[in-house]
């Protein structure tokens, strides 16, 4: 693959081209430029193309083969065409079989990296098409937005008040979503990458999670690493936002154990959360903040969702309540698996996680390919029912007959959520236009411009429904929030 960048991109826009190139460099064995560029200041610390893929070493595929064929990606208009063409700017994405053009001036260019994503998805679609990947490829302009997520350009709607003051905010959860979220703020906001002295943005920014970098799954998938990073995820990423003079804080906890910790009930701010699992998602809907973006990750599948608080559309917990029992719950979990369950039962709770003999008992029920067992042993019962996260599969015929299931690492599905997150925090600072819902994006094909509002559950089962809670968030915030009293919430 080979890169081909006019002499428009510049700064953000030539962010997004080295985040593309981190992302593309993950998935292909042979990814070059067709000239040295130079690199403004960014999260890699790359000060240019070379030295960019240079930092990538780790992450790198090493085919076995030479490569027998050659495409080639442009970015901005001032280049000479190639097989796919990548623009936008701050707000506007642009996709197409021609070059594409960048805004004359990109701070953040959010937009160029959400069609940097689609890019790389593209490119997946024409090189395992034939194999048995499915997806849906680019034959005409494509053209969407971060501002309402309409398929047009930016709409030049005039800026609403800013947020006075510092906007405070919270990040659950900092795996592959949650550090290319706070990637792409750095490049929104830290002085360092931006050039600014200093950020009247945000306030110090809490960094909570209890895990550590598996520095033998976490690179493919995360866009953010360089695969040399390790050690508790909170403090690498709060070390790191602090050096770029973005304020942040690691806590190396639990979420319920941040709630617990802090003097005052509630969050007057916004959580980012990106957890995925159902304790999790508790946890979050239970800190009681003003508002949350929760982010979810499943495939080559995203979306983002803006949630409030009682007001009758879907808060963080919405979409995890169960109307069943959990026993009932957990034997559709045996099903699916092929566990006993007493197992997935004892699976279920919180920090669980599977063993060998699990996958092992997985695989003889036919429940789960072979070749998936080394990447889900020591992980939540979550990881294998999904079988994948911010993963494609490829399903190819296997010798004999039948039907293999080939599982291929998709750094743009999180580094797109990243961008989605990124884009309504900077547009709530900037006082435009934010996210009322939900939009979906499928990366097996191209963004169709929806957002929906989810309506909030109807069990009378999540803590949105309780009275309770209710109360205390109309007491915190002033917000006027029906009280109902439910049973079975608290």
């Amino acid at each position: 693959m080979v890169i081909r960048a006019g002499t428009d991109v510049t700064d953000g826009a030539a962010t997004a081209l080295a985040a593309f190139t981190g992302m593309a460099a993950r998935l292909f064995g042979d990814v070059a430029f067709a000239h040295r560029v130079a690199l403004p200041p960014n999260w890699w610390g790359a000060c240019d193309s070379a030295a960019l893929l240079t930092a990538l070493a780790s992450v790198r595929p090493h085919p076995k083969h030479a490569a027998q064929r050659t495409l080639v990606v442009t970015f901005g208009i001032q280049v000479e065409a190639g097989d796919l063409g990548v623009g936008g700017d701050d707000y506007t994405v642009r996709l197409g079989l021609t070059p594409q053009p960048v805004g004359a001036v990109t701070t953040h260019a959010l937009g160029v990296h959400a069609a940097a994503c689609l890019a790389v998805s593209q490119l997946l679609i024409r090189v395992l098409g034939p194999l048995g990947f499915s997806g849906v490829a680019v034959d005409a302009p494509y053209v969407a937005n971060l501002i309402d997520y309409g398929l047009a350009a930016a709409p030049g709607t005039p800026a609403r008040r800013p947020v006075r003051g510092r906007l405070k905010l919270a990040v659950a959860g900092v795996g592959s979503v949650g550090t290319s979220s706070l990637a792409l703020l750095a490049t929104a906001f830290a002085p360092q990458l931006t050039g600014r002295l200093s950020t009247d943005a945000l306030e110090e920014i809490p960094v909570i999670d209890s895990d550590i970098f598996d520095p033998t799954r976490n690179p493919f998938r995360y866009p953010a690493l360089l695969g040399t990073e390790s050690g508790p995820k909170a403090d690498y990423m709060a070390s790191k936002l602090t050096k770029l003079g973005l304020g942040a804080r690691p806590v190396s906890t639990s979420v319920a154990d941040w709630v617990v910790s802090r003097e005052t009930p509630g969050f007057d701010g916004l959580v980012l959360s990106s957890v995925d699992t159902l304790t999790g998602r508790l946890e979050v809907t239970d800190v009681l903040a003003r508002s949350a973006l929760s982010l979810g990750v499943s495939g080559l599948s995203l979306h983002a969702q803006r949630e409030g608080f009682g007001d009758g559309f879907a808060c963080p917990f919405c979409d995890f309540v169960s109307a069943q029992p959990p026993a009932t719950q957990a034997g559709v979990y045996a099903e699916t698996t092929g566990l006993s369950v007493q197992r997935v039962l004892a699976l279920l709770q919180d920090g669980a996680q599977l063993t060998a003999a699990d996958i092992d008992q997985a695989i003889a029920a036919g429940k789960l390919p072979a070749h998936r067992r080394d990447a889900l042993v020591g992980r939540s019962i979550n990881d294998l029912v999904r079988q994948a996260y911010a993963e494609a599969e490829v399903r190819m015929g296997a010798a004999g007959g039948g039907e293999e299931v080939v599982a291929v690492a998709a750094p743009q599905v999180s580094w797109f959520a990243g961008v989605l997150a990124a884009a309504e925090i900077v547009k709530q600072i900037h006082g435009l236009p934010v996210l009322a819902g939900r939009v979906d994006v499928d990366l097996s094909g191209l963004p169709p411009g929806l957002v929906r509002r989810v309506p909030a559950d109807r069990t009378g089962r999540c803590l949105c429904r309780s009275g309770t809670r209710r109360r205390w968030y109309q007491q915190l915030y002033g917000v006027q929030v029906p009280v109902e009293v439910t049973h079975g919430a608290s």
